[in-house]
């Protein structure tokens, strides 16, 4: 498998499908219904319907245990890491590995969260060391650490982080495209909602995602609900923050700071099905396309499917 080239070839499957999704999913059409869920008191729970899904796990590309997604400038392709090796990937629609990008040994341990921004960078959380790690995937690849640390405003964190166990750190990351905003999520004990600049130098909000505000679940108690992943709707300014524990996502709006739920269940063949271990997110708002990336041994896939209206 090809290294550290930018422009990685397709999957060889057939795209035609999503392609004649474009059609049914303009863009105008998504706006009108994302505005709906700018309250999302507006949103109410139901089972998503499945476009389809795919084998991802590969321990031969070290990437046996997924964790983060996001979207990417590559058409067909999303961002991913994976706890397995340091390694950033470009992974196809379809579940099939396409470029990878090796990270050095000690910056790339402990992947969790990545997102891509407009200037072609792409940022990925390290959880046991709490930074940001800036990748230019570009030949030869370019590397900044930022530690979260290091950032203006991070004493308030530490105060509210007194206790955080190490598996517990950050754990998802998305950006908002037009204002530049960074969210980072922290996993739990406590569940936080951090706001970075753009620049990566300051942390503006810090808020914790706790059942006042929505993050609840019927799954599992308040200690051992968690937030695995996030993704930034640019429709309707409301992030849809994963829950590997509750198998849930909460549909956070930062202004309201509340929260509505979408339960992770589909049916097949009349039967309900859950999503288990979920990991990462992505939102195709022009093509109307959820991703969700599980990390479940063997069993771990790429979800397609439609994003739901309410």
């Amino acid at each position: 498998m090809a290294e550290n080239k930018v422009f990685p070839s397709k999957p060889e499957i057939s795209r035609s499908f999503f392609m004649l999704r474009r059609l049914a999913f303009a863009p105008g059409l998504v706006a009108a219904a994302f505005p709906l869920w700018a309250d999302p008191a507006c949103a109410e729970s139901a089972d998503l319907v499945l476009v389809d899904r795919f084998k991802v796990a590969d321990k031969s590309e070290g990437f046996s245990e997924p964790s983060g997604l996001s979207l990417s400038s590559a058409e067909g392709f999303l961002w991913s890491v994976s706890d397995a090796e340091p390694k950033l990937h470009l992974l196809g629609i379809d579940g099939a590995l396409g470029n990878s990008f090796k990270l050095p040994s000690l910056k790339g341990s402990d992947l969790e969260g990545v997102a891509w921004r407009k200037d072609g960078s792409v940022l990925v959380l390290q959880e046991t060391d709490r930074s940001i790690l800036v990748v230019h995937p570009t030949d030869p690849i370019q590397l900044t650490t930022v530690p979260l640390a290091t950032l203006k405003g991070y004493s308030d964190a530490a105060e509210m982080l007194v206790g955080n166990p190490l598996n517990k750190g950050p754990e998802g990351i998305t950006v908002d495209p037009d204002t530049g905003r960074v969210f980072v999520v922290i996993e739990g004990k406590p569940r936080l909602l951090l706001v970075l600049s753009p620049e990566l130098t300051e942390i503006e909000e810090i808020t914790p995602l706790d059942r006042k505000s929505g993050f609840m679940s019927d799954r599992v108690n308040d200690d051992e609900l968690d937030v695995s992943g996030l993704a930034w709707s640019a429709s309707s300014g409301v992030l849809w923050i994963l829950s590997d524990k509750g198998r849930q996502i909460f549909l956070y709006n930062p202004e309201t700071r509340t929260a509505e739920t979408i339960e992770l269940t589909y049916m097949t063949d009349g039967d309900r099905k859950v999503v288990k271990h979920p990991e990462g997110i992505a939102l195709d708002e022009p093509n109307g396309l959820l991703y969700i990336l599980t990390d479940d041994a063997e069993k771990s896939r790429l979800y397609v499917f439609d994003i739901p209206e309410f």
